[in-house]
């Protein structure tokens, strides 16, 4: 006698769905700048805060560069920081990618 074996299907669990809210790469943005004595510290949209040190100005050939030279600066469009006092511009890609950013 012969027994026919159904197959089960797993179902799979019903879950609510949730609005994860993601930010791409390109839609991050530094909406904050700290500066302090030896560090930049930038906010960015997604929640992160992420520093580089000051001493990295003078690794690019920048002389003279201290803390109090970068108090004044100007976020555009949230891609970069402006400091006047110094006339110089850091992008967001130094503070996700580190001191080899690609520049663009």
């Amino acid at each position: 006698m012969r027994t026919k074996i159904q197959a089960r299907t797993v179902k799979q669990p019903i879950l609510p769905k949730v609005k994860e809210k993601k930010v791409s790469q390109k839609e991050t943005k530094i909406i904050n700048l700290a500066v302090h004595l030896e560090k930049l510290t930038a906010q960015l949209n997604d929640g992160r805060e992420l520093s580089i040190p000051i001493d990295w100005f003078a690794k690019w050939w920048i002389e003279g560069v201290n803390a109090e030279k970068l108090r004044k600066y100007e976020i555009k469009r949230g891609e970069n920081i402006y400091f006047p006092e110094i006339d110089e511009v850091l992008g967001i890609e130094v503070f996700i990618y580190g001191f080899d950013a690609p520049c663009e």
